[in-house]
This record gives structure tokens, sequence and C-alpha cells, in this order.
């Protein structure tokens, strides 16, 4: 597909920088008029008044996107957590479920603790630890199964909703990891809390303790399975992120597989560069075009 993308149209004010970094090679940008707020039918009207072709590209938040995707004739693709071929990295069990039955499960008193996230579809809520035997997070007033306050997670079923499922770990030094066609281009140190982060600005680096670093074999090795896997050979552009972790009673830190993160609908992470951003993006919604119907 030469000089992809001729267009690029994004949700109302999103990521400005990108849209900057856009305009500077000569892509025509477009700021859409309707606000998410309003809900996916404004915005798919709006989407479907544009002609968008096989040369255009759309940006903001995920399910934004993703109704882009259906207009376009281009297939969603299915979130890739956790690819079979870097399971050997999770050092966690994770299993499937959905909201309602968590709820049960933590009312029995199965698990102490459980850390969930959406497991398809828009993201109806961030990742969080729940505790038993009831959790306002989940169940409380303002919890997730309040639809007056999680929209999405009402539309994707309320207690039927899919969630992905952890053990929960001691999980530390967490970092970003940005590929784009199977390089590198930027490993970013993301929620540091200094009283425990292992790196050289936490606080027991300043009392004397060795300061923990991801193992970079194993970061380049999980990059080169994605890259070969038959599973992933489409995700061109994505973030992979990985954690330092160790189970209760453990002493030692290990290079954990968190989660990868689908380069369309990726965050940026403030000392990731723009334009490695927007060859991310660029490079995966040219692969996604690659599928259009």
């Amino acid at each position: 597909m030469a000089e992809f993308p001729k267009r690029v149209f994004f949700q109302p004010g999103f990521m400005p920088e990108i849209q900057a970094e856009l305009t500077s090679r000569g892509v025509a940008v477009q700021e859409l008029k309707t606000q998410p707020i309003l809900g996916r039918g404004p915005a798919q009207k709006e989407l479907e008044s544009l002609g968008l072709s096989e040369n255009d590209m759309v940006m903001g938040i995920p399910w934004f996107v993703d109704t882009a995707l259906r207009v376009m004739g281009i297939p969603v693709p299915s979130p890739p957590d956790y690819p079979e071929c870097l399971t050997h990295l999770l050092h966690r069990k994770i299993w499937d479920s959905t909201l309602g039955q968590v709820e049960a499960d933590l009312a029995a008193g199965k698990h102490k603790n459980i850390f969930i996230k959406p497991a398809e579809g828009a993201k109806g809520f961030s990742g969080l630890c729940v505790k038993g035997p009831v959790d306002d997070q989940l169940s409380g007033e303002w919890g997730l199964l309040n639809p007056e306050i999680y929209s999405l997670v009402a539309e994707n079923g309320g207690r039927k909703m899919p969630v992905h499922c952890s053990e929960v770990l001691d999980m530390n030094s967490e970092y970003a990891v940005y590929v784009v066609d199977g390089v590198i281009r930027k490993i970013c140190h993301y929620m540091c809390k200094k009283s425990s982060c292992r790196c050289k600005d936490g606080e027991p680096a300043a009392r004397g303790e060795p300061v923990l670093s991801l193992d970079m074999a194993v970061v380049e090795d999980a990059v080169r399975l994605l890259t070969k896997s038959k599973e992933t050979e489409k995700l061109t552009g994505y973030r992979v992120d990985f954690v330092l972790s160790r189970k209760p009673g453990e002493e030692d830190y290990q290079t954990t597989l968190c989660e990868v993160n689908d380069g369309y609908v990726s965050g940026r992470y403030d000392d990731f560069p723009p334009k490695d951003f927007t060859d991310m993006s660029i490079s995966r919604f040219a692969s996604l075009q690659s599928t259009r119907k």
C-alpha cells in the first residue's frame, strides 16, 4: 500500500502531538466533531459520512477506533493480551471468567484477591485488583457493575462481561516496550512507586539495595517470538508490558510478561517520541487494512 496513510481522522482533541507529527509528514489530518460522550451511534454516523477507504486511518480511544474499523469493513482484532508463544513468561495462573463469577468466587472465599481486566472488545475499565468477600470496586455503589457509571461494562454484559483473571503477584518496576516491525523503538519505565520500586530512583536504591532492571535477553527473545509467531504475524506495531515479579515467599524477582497491547489502540507514555509512536500506529493500521473485506 503506497503512501499510507493519505488521510487520518482523529477523535476530537485526541493526541494533538501525533496530529502535529502527521501534519509535518504531509498527511491530511482532520478532527471529527462527534464527542465520544455522545456514544457509538452518533460516532458511527459521522464515520460513515467520511467515505473511508483503504488509504485512511482513524485514531482515538479503543471503542471509537473499533467502530471505524467496522465501518471500513475491517475485522476488529482480538486483543493480543497473552499470546501462546509467551505463556512461559506469565509466571502466574491466568484464567477466563465473568464479572459475576468473580463476584461469586470472592464471596465464596475461593480467592482472597484477583486481578481482573476486560477480556474482549472495548475496554470498559482499567485492570484492577479486587478482594473478597465483597469489594466495593466491583459491587459497590460506585463499582464496575453500576451501569450509570460504567456504561461500557453494561453494554458488554454487566455481570456476564468476560474478563481475564490472574493470581496476584508482587509486581515491581513496570516497563512498556514499544515495538515497530520487529524492532524495539523505546523502553519506558512507568507507574514507579518510589517506596518499593527497584529502579535507580526508588527508595530501595537510596537505602543501598541493588537496582534491578529487566532481563533484556528475555525481552529481546519475546520480541523475536512475537515476530515469528503465526498468531501475531499481523501485529506489526505493539506495546508489550513487562514487570519484575515474585510470588509470596520468594526472594528474587524475575522478568515477567504483564500483557501485550495492540498498537492501533495503545497509549503513549511521555518519553516515547511522537515520531516513533506515529510509525507504530501507521504500521499496525496498514496491517489492519490488509485484512479489509
